[in-house]
């Protein structure tokens, strides 16, 4: 049976003090619909060998999206190294090659980067624990616009940080 995947609530980290923050706010990583995302396009960028460390690094046991952009070999890549979660950009060539790949493993592969909570480098626990909770609003923009052909297209806007 297939079921509709939830709406996501992702934070972007991208640094351990960043990942350790966001498990601590969660009381250890075990909240539900929470996700991490790596910083966009860093499947491109930093190599999806980073973004494993980095999760197993700090024992995080929640979802770990590797964003890969356009990069369809960063996306293999990830999901030879073992990674389960990807996000590739709608404006990859091989797009339906890498999500038949992903689906092939058992991996999940997000088309598009999902909105998230974006962090100042050192959170504010308090802050974050409250956003994470439900008790604080967010006041996050979206990471991707609303129309997926220019999901990776750069912000113009400055985001605001917690």
């Amino acid at each position: 049976m297939i079921h509709a995947m939830p709406k996501l609530c992702a934070v972007t980290v991208g640094s351990a003090t960043q990942v350790n923050a966001v498990l601590a706010a969660l009381d250890g990583g075990t909240a539900r619909h929470w996700v991490l995302l790596s910083p966009p396009d860093a499947g491109c960028v930093m190599g999806p060998a980073w973004w494993r460390a980095l999760i197993a690094g700090t024992g995080a046991n929640l979802p770990a999206f590797l964003d890969c952009g356009p990069a369809a070999g960063r996306a293999a890549e990830a999901l030879r190294l073992g990674l389960r979660h990807i996000v590739m950009s709608p404006a990859c060539p091989q797009l339906a090659t890498v999500r038949l790949l992903a689906q092939s493993v058992g991996a999940t592969c997000l088309v598009g980067r999902p909105d998230s909570l974006m962090l100042d480098p050192v959170p504010s626990p308090d802050r974050l624990r409250d956003i994470l909770g439900g008790i604080a609003p967010p006041d996050i923009l979206p990471d991707a616009p609303s129309d997926p052909a220019s999901a990776n297209a750069p912000v113009a806007t400055p985001r605001p940080a917690l």
